[in-house]
């Protein structure tokens, strides 16, 4: 249902061919029912770093995918992203329109303004890439990222506010390198 449209309404009309002369109440002749619709955009979003494991200095590329499962044309969407901790954002690989700038530092919050979404229409994909740092503090074996989407409300409420978010956790190898050289200075 395009957004906006709370209600349908039938009207019913009759009529004989006045062979027996003219409906002396021809005001009752139509009826008009208008029936309320329960109808209501259902935003959802998944998330997957196609399973990689990384290592610091590497990049996770999250490919997020989004649809309307409602009965409603969704308006006003957005979808956000916060920056993992031990990584930056890098417009490298992302799509293009996220409101971080390249380089934007673990904790910032970003968004993408997706706009109008049709129920029932296709799903649409975003990349958001970032890149690990490195080196990283001892102890750090994964990435944690979250997303969420939302539409602005103004065609109801989603009914399943549960699937408008997702975390991907990327694993990530890293250990110390340590070494060491002796020297006698060539002494005898």
């Amino acid at each position: 249902i395009p957004a906006g449209v709370t209600q349908t309404t039938n009207t019913a009309e009759i009529e004989d061919d006045g062979t027996h002369g003219d409906d002396p109440t021809p005001e009752n002749n139509e009826s008009t029912d208008p029936t309320p619709l329960t109808a209501a955009p259902d935003m959802t979003i998944t998330k997957t770093d196609a399973d990689i494991t990384t290592a610091p200095g590497g990049t996770i590329t999250y490919t997020l995918t989004y649809s309307n499962v409602g009965n409603q044309d969704a308006t006003g969407v957005v979808v956000t992203e916060t920056v993992p901790a031990n990584t930056t954002f890098t417009t490298t690989g992302s799509t293009a329109g996220w409101s971080c700038a390249d380089g934007a530092v673990a904790g910032t919050t970003c968004t993408f303004t997706v706009g109008a979404v049709a129920a029932g229409a296709a799903p649409a994909t975003l990349t958001f890439v970032v890149v690990v740092d490195e080196p990283l503090p001892a102890g750090v074996d994964q990435i944690d990222n979250h997303v969420s989407i939302a539409d602005d409300g103004t065609n109801g409420v989603d009914p399943t506010p549960e699937n408008n978010e997702d975390d991907e956790d990327t694993p990530v190898e890293a250990a110390p390198d340590l070494t060491i050289t002796k020297t006698d200075n060539g002494i005898e």
